[in-house]
């Protein structure tokens, strides 16, 4: 039996958090989205949460050192072909 329920949001768009939700599990998405019943688990959400804010600013940081880097990299090499050509104008 197929039943008819009321989105909450008047545009009607699907957000990939309530796609993921129902292709994880159906059931899952049916109790939250529909019937709008709070999962049980917030202190693991909240963990979760702050798990992956964490690694998200370690990623910041190793992109931002990776950046430096290259760029530390390019400032090297432009100094020895440089001081290459110094040496080899004055021969």
């Amino acid at each position: 039996m197929r039943q008819n329920w009321k989105r909450r949001r008047p545009d009607d768009l699907i957000s990939a958090a309530e796609l993921a939700s129902f292709v994880y599990c159906p059931e899952q998405w049916r109790l939250e989205q529909a019937l709008g019943l709070a999962p049980t688990n917030q202190a693991e959400r909240k963990a979760g949460e702050r798990h992956h804010d964490r690694k998200a600013v370690a990623e910041q940081i190793a992109g931002g050192s990776i950046n430096l880097g290259r760029r530390l990299a390019a400032a090297a090499i432009a100094l020895a072909v440089a001081g290459v050509l110094l040496l080899w104008g004055w021969r």
